[in-house]
């Protein structure tokens, strides 16, 4: 909650990047094609500035997906498919055990079993053999005869994997075909030999949509097989396994992507894989109210969970299974494997923390490296990111088994993790990934050595300025475009995710017409915002200790979404707000005012810095100079609340809760009134780093005299010499 005080009083938490759409454009398509310019402002600054592409994008259709046939080697794949069907051959579908590998292979199993195909499927331990093609599956492959292999979510790096599988089954007097179906970027001087290998990232490839997950190109697969067979739209009973693993990959939600979800989900609410059916009803969700974010962050996770904490077949038999009381066995299990994965998680990710804080070399650091003893594999992936998230910096989790580390890592914008390790690769026993993410093995006598090296390299490439999160809006907004019709409208944006957000917006100084606690804990806030004539309510959840802060008739810069609120049969617009805070122009007071308080301490403030300051009136001379009346209402106040450790935010808090009008007061009066009360021997104060004061009460014999401050002096002198 400090965050959230500081970002109020200062905006320094994060960097709010306000789209600005071309208003001619925008007020041009709204006519157009009668449209609310709120909706549009946002198509626009995404980029959809075409009648019939925004006209596709808001209504997706079956009609919007391409020809599989366009997929590099298609073809083959589907000549030699169809072959092993005809010859009764052995099929295995090589698939992963993440969601997006675990659909993929569902599809393709589910799809080649109804056709009568000798199929199997082959999941690698995600703990034991890693992603792709392992050297277990290999030794697998030699053991048990297949004829044809189908990868589906991984291969298209396997190069030296595959043509030891050639070499093996050549020497056992044998032959297996390979169809590699993959959507990873493909090292072009390493492609591996196979019949055919389908992935729109080719050189050679003329699909129009590069951003398929694995899971939807096992459903292209399956399509085209379903238009060789005329089987017509029968590929359409796998479209909400193909949804699933879209969603839950995270690529984006646009192009052929956004029709694969939205009619995943229209499935999903009607008549869904009994799997994801026995899922929803383990964790309480109603089909009609599914949508994309609850399939990946509810439903996914518990697949997940299935490779992290066991076995990841398990999520496979879930999806293939046609008995609904197996089914639900098996979501119950992985209900409760996802349970046990957080609660290991939670307790890394405090272990971390703990080991965070409690060394300040850690802080100064512009990347995390962090480590322990049998810290568990399968989780440290997510820590990784929580821990971005609470830090906004690059981290590694390192989990140390014996004499090696294995580890993840999560980036931030502006730092290739990928590019970061190869720097480092002298140290690493095997390392890969890509720009916001990778995966490492270390020997644990290198990890310091690791440490250095990495922030060595982000030493070249990441400010010395303290990083921020920039936080794309789409466009600001007016209280007056924002209605039950828009809203609405707004909604036909939907399925959001990865490239398609939920829209936000800003209203710059809008006014408070109410503001109130709301909620069993209190922790939330109602307003009224507007005028009186055209208000719009708001909610902002988890900020109710803004509440003393957020004047009645005063003004704020919200970020926000538009919802829909039902209430006894009436549906009406409002504002949820996601981030709040004092207009800019008071932003930049504040920032002012706590620069000077840095440097009143040694009286070392520049009098032109502070009367230009004047001039363009960010501050007042009032601003500077503290009264007698208001020193007192300071020392009474902490004589009150006795001897503690204040933060700069809690400050902030102070200063904002005195200013009412009979006494004015801010920051930098709160810093220097603190001085001067300990220059005057009144109250003791130490300053304990990170904006952190420490404050205690002395004893005071007689009356001191405030004349006899230098500080007091200094700052009305300042005053003084601008007012003459």
């Amino acid at each position: 909650m400090i965050f959230m005080l500081d970002d109020f009083f200062l905006g320094n938490e994060a960097i709010w990047e306000v789209g600005q759409p071309d208003p001619v454009l925008v007020r041009q398509l709204s006519e157009s094609l009668k449209l609310p310019t709120i909706l549009v402002k946002v198509l626009v600054e995404r980029g959809l500035t075409d009648p019939e592409a925004i006209m596709n994008f808001l209504k997706p259709s079956a009609g919007n997906l391409y020809d599989p046939m366009l997929l590099p080697d298609m073809e083959k794949a589907v000549n030699r498919i169809l072959e092993a069907k005809e010859l009764n051959e052995k099929v295995l579908i090589y698939g992963d055990y993440d969601v997006d590998g675990i659909t993929a292979t569902a599809i393709m199993y589910l799809f080649l079993s109804s056709l009568g195909f000798d199929v199997s499927y082959y999941i690698p331990d995600r703990i034991d053999e890693g992603y792709g093609i392992s050297e277990a599956a290999v030794g697998y492959l030699s053991e048990h005869h297949f004829d044809l292999m189908i990868t589906v979510d991984c291969g298209v790096t396997a190069k030296d994997r595959i043509e030891q599988i050639k070499e093996n089954l050549a020497l056992a007097g044998r032959k297996m075909d390979i169809i590699i179906t993959d959507h990873h970027q493909p090292d072009i001087e390493n492609l591996p030999d196979v019949l055919a290998l389908i992935n729109p990232h080719l050189p050679d490839s003329i699909y129009p949509f590069d951003k398929l997950c694995g899971a939807g190109i096992a459903f292209k697969l399956v399509q085209a097989l379903c238009n060789r067979l005329n089987l017509g739209n029968v590929y359409f009973n796998y479209i909400d396994l193909a949804c699933l693993g879209t969603v839950a990959d995270i690529v984006e939600l646009t192009g052929e992507n956004r029709v694969i979800v939205n009619i995943g989900l229209k499935k999903i609410k009607k008549c869904p894989n009994p799997g994801i059916q026995a899922l929803l009803n383990v964790v309480e969700i109603g089909n009609a109210s599914v949508d994309a974010y609850k399939l990946a962050f509810i439903i996914a996770p518990r697949i997940n969970a299935a490779g992290r904490m066991g076995d990841a077949t398990r999520a496979v038999k879930l999806l293939t299974s046609s008995d609904l009381f197996y089914c639900e066995e098996l979501a119950r299990q992985l209900h409760n494997d996802n349970y046990t994965r957080q609660k290991i998680q939670n307790e890394i990710y405090q272990k971390a923390v703990e080991i965070i804080e409690s060394d300040p070399e850690y802080i100064k650091r512009k990347v995390i490296v962090v480590s322990g003893e049998n810290w568990h594999k399968g989780v440290i992936g997510i820590v990784a990111s929580m821990l971005v998230e609470r830090y906004y910096k690059p981290c590694f989790v390192l989990s140390v088994f014996n004499d090696e580390a294995v580890g993840s890592a999560r980036s931030i914008d502006g730092f290739n993790i990928y590019d970061a390790m190869e720097y480092c690769r002298d140290l690493l026993v095997r390392y890969g990934g890509h720009e916001k993410a990778g995966g490492l093995t270390i020997k644990k006598s290198d990890i310091n050595r690791f440490c250095a090296k990495i922030n060595e390299f982000a030493d070249e490439v990441l400010a010395d300025s303290p990083m921020l999160p920039r936080l794309k809006v789409d466009a600001d907004a007016s209280v007056e475009e924002i209605n039950i019709n828009s809203a609405q409208y707004l909604m036909a944006m939907a399925p959001f995710g990865e490239g398609n957000p939920s829209p936000l917006f800003r209203l710059r100084e809008v006014n408070v017409l109410e503001v109130m606690r709301i909620g069993a804990d209190q922790s939330h806030l109602k307003l009224l915002l507007g005028t009186n004539q055209n208000p719009i309510s708001a909610v902002a959840f988890k900020m109710g200790c803004l509440e003393q802060f957020i004047r009645k008739n005063g003004k704020i810069d919200v970020i926000f979404e538009v919802g829909i609120n039902e209430y006894m049969g009436r549906k009406n617009a409002e504002i949820i707000v996601k981030y709040v805070r004092m207009p800019e122009k008071l932003l930049e007071k504040n920032r002012i005012l706590l620069k000077a308080s840095e440097k009143v301490e040694t009286l070392d403030i520049d009098p032109n810095w502070i009367y230009n300051s004047i001039n363009n009136h960010l501050v007042n001379c009032d601003d500077i100079a503290l009264s007698r009346q208001e020193l007192a209402v300071l020392y009474r106040y902490f004589q009150k609340t006795g001897s503690r450790t204040y933060t700069r935010s809690q400050l902030f808090e102070i200063a904002c809760c005195m200013d009412n009008g009979t006494v004015k007061m801010n920051y930098f009066k709160v810093i220097s009134g603190i001085l001067i009360l300990n220059e005057l021997n009144i109250i003791r104060y130490s300053y304990a780093g990170n904006g952190n004061y420490v404050i205690d009460i002395a004893d005071v014999n007689g009356k001191a005299s405030l004349e006899s401050s230098k500080i007091y002096s200094f700052l009305h002198s300042l005053a003084d010499a601008y007012e003459k």
